[in-house]
């Protein structure tokens, strides 16, 4: 299983979240038909130039990251389960107040009749990594997403479908908590339209609620409608992609809304067996901490090219940009204005597996914010190696 997002935090908008790559998984059909399992372990080290992601004063550290995990699947007639856990264990060679253990875990069944198809998803992450594009340095935080969806084959062209989500987010720090704490309920109806053999265009309507732990005021009811195109465009070229408008409207009279559009999703291009380029894209709202400001509309997007250079031997190249708008005006480094922010990524690194269960890497990424309130500049290098085993 590979990932390659848009993520909502800088220091990962062009990095990989979840890596399982091109090793055999081990089949226990043997003991229990339909089992497979792909057990992995990971050592990294990285050298960070800005831990804490500040505009001066920036403290630099080492980090040793061990990554261990699995992913199981279990297949019975049309049907799977699957089962995925990854670790990891940061250890900063001086800033040792740093160290932490991450959690990433998801668990999905999947049914799959001749006319219907149920998909149920539960994913959790504990992590040090901020979560968005405002926030910075390490913050520890949970958020848990249990999913699911139902889609019923009207025809061989029609289908409909139903869908809900829950999202439950908190963090250990107690100031954002305040702020940020919350759960949040999605409930929303679709029509697929099958226009290629393996690709379909997605009508949706959603509408939910985000209900805030501590700051009652920061309540919202949303209404999204989205137009989406899934699946194999070409024999080359696939997508996730979906476009539409977003009405949010708080509770509360004093707060702003947003009614305006969002997108995210990708396009995966393969230009040869050995080529691919993938780009991304998002527009969406995120919670804010920023003064008084609920939210702030983040665009962004990120173009990754992936290259095989001979058989064993791979490199990839990742840039990534985007801005953050702020409703209202707020007072800070004598300035009274609209905060705005933007920020870039670009890097790259290089692949090579010594043998199918054994490969090693490196990676270089460098990252810049810049914002109209100078507190919130900063610049940031990573440089990573890694060693993987994977079953």
């Amino acid at each position: 299983m590979r990932a390659f997002r848009l993520a909502a935090g800088v220091s990962v908008l062009v990095l990989h979240l979840w890596v399982v790559t091109t090793a055999d998984a081990l089949d226990l059909g043997e003991w229990i038909p339909g089992l497979k399992l792909s057990p992995f372990f990971s050592e990294r080290v990285v050298y960070d130039s800005n831990v804490f992601q500040v505009p001066s004063n920036a403290q630099s550290d080492v980090i040793f990251k061990t990554i261990p995990g699995f992913v199981a699947d279990y297949t019975f007639g049309p049907h799977s389960i699957s089962l995925g856990y990854r670790a990891e264990i940061l250890n900063y060679v001086t800033l040792t107040n740093q160290d932490t253990v991450n959690h990433i875990g998801v668990a999905q069944l999947r049914l799959e009749y001749p006319k219907l198809l149920f998909n149920l998803r539960d994913d959790f992450v504990r992590t040090s990594d901020p979560p968005n594009t405002e926030l910075t340095g390490p913050i520890e935080s949970n958020t848990n997403v249990l999913a699911t969806e139902a889609e019923y084959r009207l025809t061989s062209r029609l289908a409909a479908g139903i869908n809900y989500s829950w999202t439950h987010v908190n963090f250990d720090n107690q100031q954002v908590a305040d702020d940020l704490d919350r759960n949040e309920q999605l409930v929303g109806a679709s029509l697929f339209w099958k226009i290629l053999p393996r690709a379909d265009l997605r009508f949706n309507y959603d509408y939910g609620i985000k209900i805030f732990r501590f700051q009652e005021d920061r309540n919202i009811t949303r209404q999204l409608f989205i137009v989406a195109v899934r699946g194999d465009l070409t024999a080359k070229l696939s997508s996730t992609f979906r476009i539409g408008f977003e009405h949010r409207h708080p509770d509360s009279s004093f707060q702003p809304g947003y009614n305006g559009p969002i997108m995210s999703g990708d396009f995966v291009y393969r230009v040869t067996d050995g080529t691919t380029i993938t780009l991304v894209a998002d527009r969406s709202v995120q919670e804010s901490t920023f003064g008084t400001v609920p939210f702030y509309v983040t665009t962004s997007g990120a173009l990754g090219i992936q290259q095989r250079i001979w058989r064993k031997l791979t490199a990839n190249l990742r840039i990534a940009g985007g801005v953050n708008n702020y409703p209202t005006k707020q007072e800070l480094d004598g300035l009274n204005t609209w905060r705005r922010d933007t920020f870039y990524a670009g890097g790259g690194g290089l692949e090579y597996e010594i043998k199918p269960w054994l490969s090693v890497g490196g990676e270089y990424v460098h990252i810049v914010r810049n914002s109209n309130f100078p507190s919130f500049d900063f610049k940031q290098d990573k440089i990573s190696g890694r060693i993987t085993f994977q079953f």
